[in-house]
């Protein structure tokens, strides 16, 4: 993932949308805003947050942490638990959980670790991947427990006593694409290497797939997407 991150068009696409919604939703307030990203791996989405917010990462895996410090030197990188997360009450303007309570047997419990971390009115942003059927070797390889409808994942948020504002679908453009691969691969007997679904594509293929997702963070703030690869929740403590 660390090799790969920088350029892989789901990477690059993916943060592109997460950068703007966050922006928006932070508005007026992004400048010094404290922003903790929690299961922040290699420290990419860190990298490219905007340089005004002071910027937190947590990760579980040391290995993660060491490699987040040296792309996001101007983060604080801290070793924890979602579960546990080592800060006050209200400590950050904003936290983001990107692709990480699918790995989390409690997601709940993490869900409720965010809104007891943000301050009042501050914002979660929860992105998860979407739609059992979906399924994939890729999700066996990254230890996911599951995928999840977005109503499943409003009621995670709604349940930790988040109030939702913006729930989505997205990574939607691409999703017939995603959807016949991954279900003719079933169909197939080829769905059980192992794979993560993370080499990069030829060159033009990848800038134009990449292109095609960021151009989600155009209709994100517009409208609802019915169906997509992944989910998206916007909410408030």
């Amino acid at each position: 993932m660390h090799a790969a991150e920088t350029r892989h068009f789901w990477f690059v696409g993916t943060r592109n949308v997460i950068v703007d919604v966050l922006t928006r939703a932070l508005g007026p307030e992004l400048t010094n805003a404290r922003v903790l990203d929690v299961g922040c791996g290699t420290g990419y989405t860190l990298s490219r947050l905007p340089v005004d917010v002071r910027a937190t990462g947590l990760d579980l895996s040391p290995t993660s942490v060491a490699l987040a410090r040296e792309r996001a030197p101007h983060a604080e990188i801290v070793q924890g638990s979602a579960n546990a997360l080592p800060f006050a009450d209200g400590a950050f303007d904003a936290c983001i959980a990107l692709d990480v309570l699918e790995h989390i047997d409690d997601d709940l419990g993490a869900a409720r670790e965010l809104r007891r971390v943000v301050r009042p009115g501050g914002v979660v942003l929860l992105t998860v991947p979407a739609l059992m059927v979906l399924w994939h070797a890729h999700d066996e390889a990254l230890h996911h427990r599951r995928r999840y409808t977005l109503p499943e994942i409003v009621s995670v948020a709604e349940r930790a006593g988040l109030r939702v504002e913006t729930q989505t679908y997205y990574n939607s453009l691409l999703f017939p694409l995603v959807f016949a691969q991954r279900v003719g691969e079933r169909l197939l007997g080829l769905d059980g290497r192992g794979d993560t679904d993370l080499h990069i594509p030829p060159a033009p293929l990848n800038r134009a797939l990449g292109a095609i997702l960021s151009a989600e963070r155009h209709l994100i703030p517009h409208v609802r997407l019915p169906i997509g690869v992944s989910c998206l929740v916007v909410a408030r403590g």
